[in-house]
């Protein structure tokens, strides 16, 4: 995800382009039927509900491409349409609502995040659950949510809507097994970034020069890294897909293309490890192998192999900078640590 931002709406934000990204976002809603509020809603009521609670928003490149807002539990006193909606008065409950993705930038991701970003906040603020509720027609909406951790709790139907909507809630706690799985991820993004830096000042002939490694050059070995870690095995995780590679395949000729995929596969993991259910992280994760022989292999230790095999990887890499006389970059997770620390 090239400059993606997740952060506060701002003042100098346009709530009329907001509106506008709600509009796209909930169109193929409204046209299969579902006449949700945030399809055809005015600027005012945008700007009173992102008032409601914490308004986010995804920009890339200066351009709003996603929104949600979050908020601590209503007051039956105030929110009397919440008094069907137990789930949204309980104080040890957040929820979120105007949630959209424009549309060209859907199945990036951005959602993903945006939902995250809601959940830390919740974390943050001392809540232990999360809710929603999304239309009961909207399957694929469902679908995501599910994928993210939540469980349908209940049903409503709110006034005027033509269709019924679904309640659904995910617990906020934050296991030591996520907080190792995130430290490993934040790790492998940050030595990536490191070890890429220093690639970036190899000559041309010397950056596709046979080594000896495993995978001849250090661009052969930079492939190897893109097709393990994300043609394969983020594909896997993220996705349920196995896909049939070959280990040494050259799928990224260009230099330069090859460093920007390596860097946002490495990214991809973070807000999936926010997202993640508990039960997922401690189940069981089945895949085929490249040569058809069906696995199924613990979940958490086999994300951890993906980070170690990184990490094998990049020492390959950093002898070869060695031998070419290159300045090679310190990768020791401590340094990462320390660098945290001092931010």
């Amino acid at each position: 995800m090239p400059n993606l931002n997740i952060r506060p709406l701002a003042a100098r934000d346009s709530l009329a382009a907001l509106t506008a990204l709600l509009h796209r976002a909930y169109a193929p809603l409204l046209a299969r039927g579902m006449n949700l509020s945030a399809a055809t809603q005015d600027e005012l009521t945008t700007r009173r509900r992102a008032a409601e609670g914490r308004c986010f928003v995804a920009e890339v490149n200066g351009q709003l491409v996603g929104t949600v807002t979050v908020t601590g539990p209503y007051d039956e006193a105030s929110a009397r349409w919440s008094a069907d909606v137990p789930w949204f008065r309980q104080r040890d409950t957040a929820q979120f609502h105007q949630f959209a993705v424009d549309p060209e930038w859907q199945r990036q991701h951005v959602g993903s995040r945006l939902v995250a970003a809601c959940e830390a906040w919740a974390r943050e603020s001392g809540f232990r659950f999360m809710a929603l509720d999304v239309a009961e027609p909207a399957a694929e909406l469902r679908t995501l949510y599910r994928r993210l951790g939540y469980e349908e709790v209940g049903q409503v139907q709110w006034p005027g809507k033509a269709f019924k909507s679904v309640v659904m809630r995910k617990p906020m706690h934050n296991s030591e097994l996520r907080q190792h799985l995130q430290l490993l991820a934040r790790y492998n993004v940050w030595a990536t970034r490191r070890l890429l830096k220093a690639v970036d000042l190899l000559p041309e002939v010397d950056y596709r020069r046979d080594m000896g490694l495993f995978f001849k050059s250090v661009h052969g070995t930079l492939n190897h890294l893109l097709v393990g870690e994300h043609e394969l095995w983020f594909k896997r995780f993220a996705a349920g897909e196995s896909p049939q590679l070959e280990l040494d395949s050259e799928i990224e000729t260009d230099r330069q293309r090859l460093k920007q995929r390596l860097d946002e596969g490495a990214m991809g993991w973070l807000p999936l490890l926010d997202v993640w259910p508990q039960e997922r992280l401690q189940g069981q994760l089945s895949y085929t192998r490249t040569t058809g022989q069906a696995m199924k292999l613990p979940f958490a230790p086999t994300l951890m192999h993906v980070f170690n095999h990184g990490t094998h990887h990049r020492g390959q890499v950093t002898a070869a900078l060695a031998m070419l006389g290159q300045s090679t970059p310190e990768l020791d997770l401590v340094a990462m640590l320390q660098e945290e620390i001092t931010r």
